[in-house]
């Protein structure tokens, strides 16, 4: 094996408080994500007018002193019902694809890396800019590059590692479409590298934003993976899984000696647990904060 490149440090700790609250610049976000989402679902002015103002009479009545993903269920909600249809459901597939098609470009990159786990910890933050949450658009090719050839802000690889080698299980929650084939990537990494007894993968049990469903958990492959097994989380809606704040789901977790979580919703719901390893590229300047790292920086870290 090759000796292990080490990694330069800039941050030693994720700042981060409790679960995060909303703030007042996600507001207009959330307007903007409706738009957006109406937009690409229909050319009809006046329907997306009716929906952006039933999300602003929705927000207004609402209680603003959540964390942000219980707003953005409601919201997502309204426009998926207004619409009929789930206005992410082409680009998600689109998204899929597109990672796809670079599967066998990162998995050359790992395995020709000195430190496979610390590339493909990379490859998987890379995926994280696949977000129609904060964006509404993104390059996902020069993201990759960037990433694979930057530091990481925030680095507890090693710790990450460590855990990883003692963990006879793991716990993986995924964020959005095309970002989990780079999760595949580091799941197929830890599982070459450790060769953990069981993964077991949370995923959204209906649909909101971009979000992975397990429609693209079979599209990717990650069903296929040895030793995977699939649980649902809930994308605020009945009968979807359960609900990532909840005590319920805290046992779950803690069945699993290694916890991953990806982006910056499962962040934001579950930045007050000291246990989870956080993969995450900080789109948005209130998470940034929260964090403690500039805009755009990439992030491998627990609370400390």
């Amino acid at each position: 094996m090759r000796p292990q490149a080490i990694q330069h440090v800039r941050a030693t700790t994720i700042r981060g408080n409790a679960i995060i609250k909303m703030n007042l610049e996600c507001i207009p976000c959330f307007q903007r994500q409706a738009i957006h989402a109406a937009r690409m679902a229909t050319d009809d002015q006046e329907m997306q007018a009716a929906i952006l103002k039933k999300v602003v009479n929705a927000l207004i009545s609402m209680e603003w002193d959540q964390p942000p993903p219980k707003l953005a269920q409601v919201v997502h909600r309204i426009v998926r019902t207004e619409l009929g249809t789930d206005p992410y459901s082409k680009v998600k597939e689109e998204s899929n694809e597109r990672a796809l098609a670079l599967y066998d470009h990162m998995k050359d990159r790992v395995s020709g890396s000195d430190d496979p786990v610390l590339t493909a910890v990379k490859v998987a933050i890379a995926g994280n800019v696949m977000d129609f949450g904060p964006y509404s658009d993104f390059d996902f090719d020069t993201t990759l590059a960037q990433c694979l050839d930057s530091d990481l802000e925030v680095n507890h690889c090693r710790e990450f590692k460590d855990r990883c080698k003692d963990s006879p299980s793991v716990l993986y929650l995924v964020d959005n479409a095309g970002e989990v084939v780079c999760d595949r990537i580091l799941i197929e990494t830890i599982n070459d590298v450790f060769s953990p007894k069981r993964i077991t993968i949370a995923v959204k049990g209906g649909n909101i934003l971009n979000d992975a469903t397990y429609m693209d958990i079979e599209q990717v492959g990650l069903n296929d993976i040895r030793n995977v097994d699939i649980i649902c989380v809930s994308n605020g809606e009945p009968f979807t899984g359960v609900p990532r704040e909840s005590h319920c789901f805290r046992k779950i977790m803690d069945n699993y000696a290694m916890i991953i979580s990806k982006g910056q919703g499962n962040y934001e719901m579950l930045s007050s647990n000291d246990d989870i390893f956080f993969l995450l590229k900080a789109k948005c300047g209130i998470i940034a904060q929260d964090i403690g790292v500039p805009i755009g920086s990439m992030v491998c870290g627990k609370m400390l």
